[in-house]
């Protein structure tokens, strides 16, 4: 039987990202999709806004958290910044035009204080708070 010329004791695990602690987000990719399922309540296949958030902090800044914002009405309609983008939007601090539209491109200038979470069973981080803009 082979044995794989790899030395594991050598092998130093990174530490996971912090939950429960803030942090300064930047996004740095942000990308107008479409969902895979139809929404329940809608019906319809709804947008969405998949994005890539990195820790400035420098001992954290090599960790991505991936965030989708939906676009459907539900979505739209919460009070949390985490589920809905104006609230997002709001709470940093951005202007979306007066007409009501934004550009994915503007995300990329966004940077705001939050937390990430983890879903239980996972060890992928997820935002979890919306604190503020930075």
């Amino acid at each position: 039987m082979p044995t794989v010329g790899i030395n594991l004791n050598e092998v130093v695990e990174k530490p996971r990202l912090p939950g429960g602690q803030a942090f300064t987000f930047h996004i740095n990719e942000a990308e107008l999709g479409m969902a895979k399922q139809p929404n329940k309540r809608t019906e319809r296949i709804e947008a969405l806004v998949k994005c890539k958030l990195f820790p400035l902090e420098p001992e954290w800044n090599d960790r991505v958290v991936y965030h989708t914002w939906s676009l459907a009405p539900g979505a739209l309609e919460s009070d949390s910044a985490v589920i809905s983008i104006k609230k997002f939007f709001q709470v940093v601090g951005y202007k979306f035009n007066p007409d009501g539209s934004f550009s994915t491109e503007d995300l990329l200038t966004l940077r705001f204080i939050g937390e990430a979470g983890y879903k239980e069973g996972s060890n992928f981080p997820n935002l979890a708070k919306v604190v503020a803009g930075a």
